[in-house]
């Protein structure tokens, strides 16, 4: 997970709701609530020693000066814990646990402790649950059993504060030289085995032929171009991430400062660990070069997130090599690509690595309707989709998949027979889409992306709940059963929860 040293102390109030020591209700006349509170206080700062808990005197009932001193440390909170560990019919307890959560619209857990606030629980959350909020219920007798809740809160609170750089270009000038680079870079290969690539080519360009080109947000991968104002504005409201244009020209800039017998160095180690290979070696060494120039690039502008809209600048002649092995290796440093630009995917991407603490595979996918099987799949694959510490997937590199003949990706060896959770967030709707499946297969057939994860999932379900105008096509998967994990940080996050597959 990331480490940002920079970010200050996450500030949680923690108020608890109960009643008077000696007035009869639950759990029982003579309860000592100090006592109780201390266990409790005593587990969090013991659990959670990087947090600032800020504590107040237990509510016992509607006392208005209590409550305003709440409502002033909610005015410097991150976020807000109330335990509900008693009852006594008094319907001010109510009121005040009410009117706390109302103050301020702040991510927070509803922690109920069995056989002692049932009451309270239960009536405050069912006169919320229907209404825009921001809480997750959780209710045990073992405060063990909160932990769970408590720490994807916090981790919900540490993303926000990060960067997300977008580097995308608004015009349509072609650079046909660095075009027609990528393409002599395999100029062997094509001409011993479609010689007939290079006269189309020559054609395009004098023609002045046009590649599509989406500036406006059209294409499912570019949320954000259809109102960059707005789109900005939510993702820090919702998130708080900061949405960051970065001129694309400063890859070039960084690319041609990098050290070819460093790069060189890095594609040598990438061609000895795959198990077979493609492309031609000079094509590797300037996806080698392109790695190097993002690493430097994103440790320059201290940021760990970035999603350059590589399809349209490679159609444009601004990016000098494919970033698949880039984007493949960059993981090792922390810094994680999201390809087109796709800041939909890249929050989504963003979210998984701060719930689950694991990277995810942001794809394409088909639905096989007659065997009830999605395939997953893009160019572009993290080295490892486990937690840090974990060894590399194995990998071959073989040409960009659409491309066919140009380009490096990895097509990486998934893990067979592993459970998998697949998300995507729609910023601008609000709403979280969540699928489950198990991978079954490794498919090497030609014919879209070359990264290929067959899972079982309930596909012909998935397509009758399909809302492209919401999700669009791409969705980000994460190693194993984070149903529950994510369905906890949507509630926190106030986002809508989209079952895509029941």
């Amino acid at each position: 997970m990331i480490k940002n040293t920079e970010k200050k102390k996450i500030q949680i109030p923690v108020v608890f709701i109960g009643k008077p020591q000696w007035e009869a209700g639950w759990p029982y006349l003579g309860f000592d609530n100090n006592e109780f509170v201390d266990s409790i206080t005593n587990h969090i700062q013991n659990k959670y020693p990087e947090i600032n808990f800020l504590q107040n005197e237990i509510v016992t009932t509607y006392n208005e000066q209590l409550i305003e001193k709440i409502k002033n440390d909610l005015s410097i909170a991150d976020g807000l814990l109330i335990y509900t560990i008693g009852h006594y019919g008094d319907p001010g307890i109510i009121r005040a646990g009410l009117e706390i959560i109302n103050h301020k619209k702040m991510p927070c857990i509803l922690a109920n402790l069995i056989y002692a606030g049932d009451h309270t629980f239960i009536k405050i959350y069912t006169s919320i649950k229907d209404k825009e909020n921001y809480v997750h219920p959780i209710s045990s007798e073992n405060l063990e059993d909160f932990d769970k809740y408590l720490q994807i809160l916090f981790n919900i609170i540490s993303l926000r504060g990060e960067k997300l750089l977008v580097f995308a270009s608004d015009k349509r000038e072609r650079n046909w030289k660095q075009i027609t680079n990528l393409i002599t870079l395999e100029r062997k290969q094509i001409l011993q085995n479609h010689p007939e690539y290079f006269n189309q080519a020559s054609k395009m360009k004098d023609d002045d032929f046009e590649f599509f080109i989406d500036l406006e947000g059209r294409d499912q991968a570019h949320p954000w171009r259809k109102n960059p104002i707005e789109y900005k504005e939510d993702l820090l409201n919702i998130f708080g991430v900061d949405l960051i244009r970065e001129d694309p020209d400063k890859i070039l800039n960084y690319y041609d400062k990098v050290d070819e017998k460093e790069a060189e160095s890095i594609a040598d180690k990438w061609i000895k660990n795959a198990e077979s290979v493609e492309p031609s070696e000079k094509s590797i060494v300037n996806s080698a070069k392109l790695y190097l120039a993002f690493k430097n690039l994103l440790e320059d502008l201290n940021c760990n997130f970035f999603a350059p809209d590589c399809g349209t600048l490679l159609l444009l002649g601004k990016m000098p090599a494919y970033p698949c092995m880039a984007f493949f290796e960059l993981i090792k440093d922390n810094i994680y690509g999201i390809c087109e630009s796709d800041t939909n995917s890249a929050i989504s991407f963003m979210l998984g690595l701060y719930v689950a603490n694991k990277p995810g595979f942001v794809s394409n996918h088909t639905l096989d309707l007659i065997n009830n099987r999605i395939t997953y799949m893009h160019c572009v694959v993290p080295c490892n989709l486990e937690e840090e510490g974990n060894p590399s997937l194995k990998y071959d590199m073989v040409y960009h998949g659409e491309s066919n003949l140009i380009g490096v990706s990895p097509r990486v060896k998934f893990p067979k027979n592993k459970t998998v959770t697949t998300i995507k967030v729609s910023v601008s709707k609000n709403k979280i889409a969540i699928r489950k499946g198990k991978i079954i297969d490794n498919v090497e057939k030609k014919g879209g992306c070359v990264s290929k994860m067959l899972v079982e999932g309930n596909a012909k379900e998935i397509l009758e709940n399909y809302d492209w105008k919401s999700f669009g096509w791409h969705r980000v998967t994460f190693l194993g059963d984070l149903l529950q994990e994510f369905e906890i940080g949507a509630k926190l996050l106030g986002l809508k929860i989209i079952q895509e597959d029941i």
